[in-house]
């Protein structure tokens, strides 16, 4: 790894308000190597009053630890069908990012959101993953991909 392609890196911190600032560009550098998908009931049954169409639901998390600090993204998820891959659930993506422009002002938190949307979906993740029996303890149903 070049010392160039990852100087950023030294200079990234936690801000006052907890975010971390960066631009797309860095942001989309980053390796996320820690991801975690968990199913959950509850999540499932509040998709499901609200009336959309959910077999499985559960959240994902991706941490990136190759910085100074930890990245992190996380998002709700759901599928429709047992051989249907997953569909990002309403309510958005959660993260401790807040992208910032080539001058180092914040883009905001609705622009942030957008982005990282338009990030996930050019990643692969909605892979049909394989559950485990509903004997499993909830713990058991989480999964490191």
């Amino acid at each position: 790894m070049q010392a160039s392609k990852w100087s950023f890196a030294l200079r990234l911190e936690y801000s006052s308000d907890g975010y971390v600032r960066l631009t797309f560009a860095q942001f989309c550098a980053l390796a996320f190597s820690k991801r975690q998908t968990m199913e959950d009931e509850d999540l499932r049954q509040e998709l499901i009053d609200q009336e959309l169409p959910v077999l499985r639901a559960g959240y994902c998390n991706w941490l990136d630890e190759s910085t100074p600090v930890q990245v992190s993204v996380g998002w709700a998820w759901f599928c429709t069908d047992s051989d249907a891959p997953q569909l990002l659930a309403p309510g958005g993506i959660n993260s401790n990012v807040m992208f910032v422009s080539l001058g180092g002002h914040d883009l905001g938190t609705a622009l942030t959101d957008g982005l990282l949307k338009a990030w996930l979906s050019g990643r692969t993740w909605q892979a049909t993953p394989t559950f485990v029996g509903q004997q499993e303890t909830a713990r058991d149903k989480a999964w490191v991909h």
